[in-house]
């Protein structure tokens, strides 16, 4: 019981990467809480996407915007885009290409949705 406490809290520090998620699955067993995948998927959303030297500006991040990086995330994996200029930007997002740092298995893109989601209510 120690050691999954321990290990969770550590995950949420960011010093050891949870396991990679599927879609939709931030709480299906994946060990960290709602509020550990929001706090991380808020940091992430404002480390890569929405800074000063980020695809993103913090004026750009309203809702319509988070409806665009939603659709874009949600279709990822898909051979067909929603073509909107947020299929790029959320390239810099883990496990994508052009992501950096991507030597955890932790998925990026995933946490941004989910907070994403949560934030707008979308």
């Amino acid at each position: 019981m120690k050691l999954a406490l321990g290990a969770l809290l550590l995950c949420a520090a960011g010093i050891i990467a949870p396991t990679a998620y599927a879609s939709g699955s931030i709480l299906a067993g994946s060990g960290i809480s709602p509020r550990d995948a929001y706090t991380l998927g808020k940091a992430l959303t404002f480390q890569k996407l929405v800074c000063v030297s980020c695809p993103l500006q913090a004026a750009d991040l309203d809702r319509d915007r988070a409806e665009s990086l939603r659709a874009s995330l949600e279709a990822r994996d898909a051979a067909v885009k929603p073509g909107t200029p947020d299929d790029r930007h959320i390239l810099v997002l883990c496990p994508a290409t052009e992501a950096s740092g991507c030597d955890s298995e932790v998925d990026e893109q995933e946490l941004v949705h989910y907070y994403l989601t949560r934030r707008f209510r979308l």
